[in-house]
């Protein structure tokens, strides 16, 4: 057998670590390109004051491998007194990234996780069940980092009002990432340039992305409450809260 057999073996395809290759944002390595300590640096630390509550219930969609949810977990709890719990359930779609969540978790009792599809009706039953168990009907916050274009791309202009839609519903508060246009545009890129199968950016009549959740979710009940600033990757962050 050659060196160059030896490398085939030894080095998996370089498109199994390919951004482009993970159709529903399912990256592995996430962040080592989008930095968790940046996120966080925009988010108050004391944001969990604002929900007045002994009892802080929190779900953060699309946890990829969880560094972000147990980040944010330590954020949100550095300086809180004693007797305020903080409760924090991550969700992702892909069973080995949740897997993985789980080997690193160190905040176990207080961060879960769970493999589920936020666009699936059993989804929402799992997370009314988790809710249940405190006697809640809502979360207070509901995180969503970059996760709003998988879903659109994915789903379509129907499947992402319907997931704003089920958001507004399960969280008091929306702690929203969303990507721009020009990141579907570098998403189609990468996957065509791997030949794998290209998202119909043409069937998207939403490309105003951050106009269409403030006039959506406001519809839902939402009024954006405050913008964090800017990630160094050009992304905001938008905190909605419910009407008063």
């Amino acid at each position: 057998m050659d060196c160059n057999s030896n490398s085939k073996i030894n080095n998996p395809p370089k498109e199994l670590f390919e951004p482009g290759a993970a159709r529903f944002g399912n990256f592995i390595n996430y962040y080592t390109f989008n930095s968790v300590s940046k996120r966080l640096q925009k988010i108050p630390s004391n944001l969990v004051l604002s929900f007045q509550r002994d009892t802080v219930l929190c779900l953060d969609i699309g946890c990829n491998s969880g560094e972000l949810t147990q980040g944010l977990y330590s954020h949100l709890t550095k300086n809180l007194e004693s007797n305020v719990e903080v409760y924090i359930m991550g969700i992702d779609l892909d069973e080995t990234l949740i897997t993985r969540c789980k080997e690193s978790n160190i905040y176990e009792g207080h961060v879960t996780y769970q493999q589920m599809d936020i666009m699936s009706n059993s989804s929402i039953l799992q997370l009314e069940l988790f809710l249940q168990k405190y006697n809640r009907t809502e979360f207070d916050l509901i995180t969503c980092f970059s996760t709003t274009m998988w879903i659109h791309l994915n789903h379509g202009d129907t499947g992402l009002n319907s997931f704003l839609q089920v958001i507004s519903k399960l969280g008091k508060f929306l702690l929203l990432e969303p990507q721009e246009w020009k990141s579907y545009k570098s998403a189609l890129r990468r996957m065509t340039r791997l030949n794998r199968e290209a998202f119909t950016l043409e069937k998207l009549k939403t490309r105003d992305i951050v106009h269409h959740l403030l006039q959506v979710l406001a519809q839902y009940g939402k009024d954006k409450h405050q913008c964090f600033g800017e990630t160094s990757w050009g992304r905001s962050l938008f905190l909605f809260q419910e009407k008063i």
